[in-house]
């Protein structure tokens, strides 16, 4: 479903724009979505069908890109896998998910799960077919894909993200980031969270080339950003902490920056400070989720000030989070409890562990800093996803 409003929409309504940069070239809408038709009927020749899972394991780059977009072409559901996870931590994973198969790149971890298939994408090739694959999925309820959590207070759950989640995301991270034709974003976050995950099919549904950053450093982004005229990108504070001190950054025209997203984390209002005086004419905006929710609350640039610096912001249309006790009672603004919400983004739930979801989704134990951030009471007490 996801893919008819985002891939086939670019290739509809903008062919000739460009859609992703590829080894120094840059592919059109048009060209995309052929490359991918035939990723997909390969995936399909090999024996994958909707509802099977695929891992995979690889750094930022066009082809992760592409095999996503062949996955949900086909209702193929793609689990990300950490590119920071150990061999033991890489076989948990797939222990939990199950997956058919898995593309990997060499220079990561290699598992001890066997699998039925398994492609190393820089070792093999992989050969685009030329044969039919089926019409284009549509299932608003399907899962897309298996996004791990990070396992702070246990083993990564498997977050059930479906089709109708991310088109949920598209809207909501088009609040925050205002996406524009023409546009250009840098993946320069990791693609396998959810910070950067629902980006990729924002910007095509948008008309909005991408670029893929490998990995981070504040010299590749810079050199990325100037090279490619990128115009939109993400970043946690402590990439954007290494920006405000890299001592070559005035080198780089940075000028095509529009806004720069940030979270993951907390940030201190001094980093703020220090990227206003390094970018003064890109907006920044905060933005808050989790893996269960995608994006939820967030701050527009003109919100960034001191009084609500260290707050989450407040929800887009669409969600809704309340601050409530531990019997579901709404609390006043200044009083500590768990933060609940409900809209389209929320997860239906985590693969292989249905059982352990609440009746209310909390997201998180929250402080909110003042009333002026604090969302006005929901009308219900117990928030359902």
């Amino acid at each position: 479903m996801i893919y008819a409003h985002s891939i086939a929409r670019a290739a509809r309504y903008y062919p000739e724009l460009a859609a992703l940069a590829v080894g120094g070239k840059r592919l059109s809408f048009r060209e995309l979505h052929q490359r991918i038709e035939q990723i997909a009927a390969e995936l399909h020749r090999l024996g994958f069908k909707a509802g099977d899972r695929l891992a995979i394991h690889l750094p930022n780059e066009s082809e992760y890109l592409e095999l996503i977009y062949a996955c949900s072409r086909l209702g193929v559901v793609v689990v990300p896998l950490n590119t920071r996870y150990s061999a033991h931590e890489i076989d948990l994973v797939l222990e939990d998910a199950n997956p058919r198969g898995l593309v990997r790149h060499s220079s990561l971890p290699t598992p001890g799960v066997h699998l039925e298939w398994q492609r190393v994408l820089d070792k093999e090739v992989f050969e685009a077919s030329s044969g039919s694959c089926p019409n284009v999925f549509y299932d608003p309820d399907a899962v897309l894909a298996l996004i791990y959590t990070s396992g702070t207070t246990g083993r990564p759950k498997g977050v059930m993200l479906t089709h109708s989640n991310v088109l949920a995301n598209i809207h909501d991270l088009n609040y925050w980031m205002t996406y524009r034709e023409g546009g250009v974003y840098l993946h320069s976050a990791p693609i396998f969270h959810i910070a950067d995950f629902p980006a990729m099919f924002a910007a095509p549904a948008f008309g909005a080339c991408q670029v893929a950053l490998p990995r981070f450093s504040p010299e590749d982004f810079c050199g990325a950003v100037a090279s490619n005229r990128i115009s939109h990108a993400v970043l946690v504070p402590t990439m954007m902490n290494l920006l405000t001190q890299f001592a070559d950054i005035k080198r780089y025209d940075l000028s095509s920056l529009v806004l720069l997203a940030y979270g993951g984390s907390p940030i201190a209002p001094e980093t703020i400070r220090r990227m206003r005086d390094i970018l003064p004419n890109t907006r920044l905006v905060q933005v808050y989720g989790l893996s269960e929710t995608g994006y939820l609350t967030g701050l527009r640039d003109q919100e960034h000030t001191p009084e609500r610096l260290m707050s989450c912001g407040r929800p887009c249309p669409g969600v809704e989070v309340q601050v409530v006790d531990e019997t579901g009672k709404a609390l006043e603004a200044g009083e500590r409890g768990e933060l609940v919400a409900r809209g389209a983004n929320v997860t239906r739930g985590y693969w292989n562990n249905m059982r352990k979801l609440p009746l209310c989704f909390v997201t998180d134990f929250f402080t909110p800093a003042t009333s002026a951030t604090r969302t006005p009471p929901a009308t219900s007490t117990l928030l359902t996803g």
